[in-house]
């Protein structure tokens, strides 16, 4: 299989049709399927990449979401001889998400300085808001499929992008582009039981237990459940919280601050294996009586700033709240960005790291995350007065 002539960005004019003897989803059933010209783009998209090679890309530590819909990516790509790699840059730390890809079977390959991005025709990225990848790369092959359900950043070249922010979770549209296709699962077909189960698992956990979820993902809950492997489902959806987490939820609990309804605690240092225990007591500290916000944070790995944002306020937009508060790094990524009720970032210390006393280095690190929080909260209540 040779390349693709050029690297220059399709249009839709431009790529094949899709076999007329495949389904016709202009016929679908009103407001069965919301847009069924997104999902003719979609795989006319695929067409158009027929006999191609492609790295499927999850940026950050591979989530259930993520890792769940970099399969279905792969799954359907597969439909048109696209040879498929997932591939991951920072650690599976989260106990579960490990779970997920041990007891699904998942193969993904973590970044290596040997990776050559030249020998791939393709990138698509799922479950994320731009398409930067996390190293420098010379040349990096053009971007085939941009699937997300974070907020709208735009600035950015795709043969297809579905940027759906009334969604709940990205599994869920890949479970739309399942159900309504020719190429959806099938009953008795064990590598598609796996699918529906991490997809379902990545809709349960990114809504928290379908609680904050949208009509999509109900949608998407009643066509997966059909084809579960329900052992397995509750077997990566069971795993009990590590004794080292539980001493991070200590220090949050020990060190937090609370401002009305806005709660902030600093948890000291991290290892990087634990780092997912900074999310886990966010969402712990978020039951606190009184409390709307909260905003946990930790040095990880002695040389980045990773803090995690909850939010149950009708009036916080945790990506709005991130990126203005701690803004952008030289080339104009931002250190942090979220969704309707969650968030996180991470702000690397630079040379700051080098520093030999880890208690001077804590205590500038938890005086400038509080001071600009607390800053933020302080200007957005007076501004609030004034209304």
């Amino acid at each position: 299989m040779g390349p693709l002539p050029g690297r220059r960005p399709t249009t839709s004019a431009e790529l094949p049709a899709l076999n007329p003897a495949s389904a016709d989803l202009t016929l679908l059933p009103r407001g069965f399927c919301e847009a069924p010209e997104r999902l003719r783009a979609y795989f006319e998209t695929l067409e158009g990449a027929r006999g191609s090679r492609q790295l499927i890309i999850i940026k950050g530590h591979p989530d259930p979401d993520s890792i769940a819909t970099a399969m279905a990516q792969r799954h359907l790509s597969q439909q048109f001889d696209i040879e498929s790699t997932i591939l991951y840059f920072d650690e599976i730390s989260h106990p579960e998400n490990r779970a997920l890809v041990k007891a699904l079977d998942v193969k993904l390959k973590q970044y290596r300085e040997d990776i050559d991005f030249g020998d791939y025709d393709y990138m698509s990225f799922v479950d994320t808001q731009t398409p930067d990848l996390p190293i420098r790369v010379a040349d990096p092959p053009p971007v085939l499929t941009f699937v997300d359900h974070h907020k709208v950043v735009g600035g950015f070249d795709a043969r297809f992008v579905d940027i759906r922010e009334d969604c709940g979770a990205t599994s869920s549209i890949y479970a739309e582009y399942l159900e309504h296709s020719p190429y959806g699962l099938r009953h008795g077909v064990a590598e598609h039981a796996r699918i529906a189960t991490a997809l379902m698992h990545g809709v349960r956990t990114d809504t928290d237990n379908l609680l904050l979820g949208m009509p999509i993902d109900f949608r998407a809950g009643a066509y997966l459940r059909q084809f579960l492997d329900n052992d397995l489902l509750r077997l990566i959806g069971k795993q009990s919280i590590t004794a080292r987490t539980m001493e991070v939820i200590q220090r949050g609990l020990n060190s937090k601050v609370i401002k009305g309804t806005f709660l902030l605690a600093g948890v000291g240092f991290v290892r990087e294996e634990d780092r997912d225990g900074i999310a886990q007591t966010s969402d712990f500290l978020l039951r606190h009586e009184g409390v709307e916000t909260a905003v946990v944070y930790g040095i990880v790995n002695g040389d980045v700033v990773d803090g995690s944002l909850r939010t149950n306020s009708a009036t916080i937009d945790p990506d709005t709240f991130l990126k203005t508060l701690f803004g952008t790094d030289q080339v104009g990524r931002h250190y942090g960005g979220g969704r309707r009720n969650k968030g996180g970032f991470r702000i690397p210390l630079g040379i700051f790291d080098r520093c030999r006393d880890r208690e001077a280095l804590w205590a500038i690190v938890k005086k400038t995350i509080d001071d600009l929080v607390f800053e933020k909260i302080g200007v957005e209540e007076k501004r609030g007065q004034k209304d």
